[in-house]
This record gives structure tokens, C-alpha cells and sequence, in this order.
């Protein structure tokens, strides 16, 4: 993500996606498609859809604040 939008939160960098168009990462790594719903999510700690908090993987929650987020 760019930093410098503050429109835009700033990703997990465990989370993980893949979509028709390939591989997307979290982190600083630029999204393209984030609101594609046939993309699908993980959390690269826990290699599951669950966070390593028992939650949800995605997006909109993976962002800090998150009790298992984790910036670059």
C-alpha cells in the first residue's frame, strides 16, 4: 500500500491473496482488485483463513489495530 494515501490502510504483512489475476501481497506490496470477491484470502502465519487471533482473514480486518497485525 502507499503510505502516503491515507485513505488506504495499511495491510498485515501475513495476509495473502490470490484472484484471476495471480498472486497479490499484503504489506507495502500494492493491491490491485481488493474488492474482487472471487479473491481468495490467507494469513501466511497460520497457512489458514483464520488469523493467528482466531479471526477472520481479509483486507478490511487484517489492518493495524489487529491484535495479531504485524507492519513491515
Amino acid at each position: 500500500m502507499n503510505k502516503t494515501d491515507s485513505n488506504k490502510p495499511t495491510i498485515c504483512r501475513f495476509l495473502k491473496a490470490k484472484n484471476s489475476f495471480g498472486m497479490l501481497e499484503g504489506g507495502d506490496n500494492q493491491w490491485f482488485g481488493i474488492e474482487d470477491p472471487n479473491a481468495t484470502y490467507w494469513c501466511n502465519k497460520t497457512a489458514g483463513a483464520m488469523g493467528s487471533d482466531n479471526g477472520f482473514v481479509g483486507p478490511k480486518i487484517c489492518v493495524e489495530g489487529r491484535k495479531c497485525y504485524e507492519s513491515l
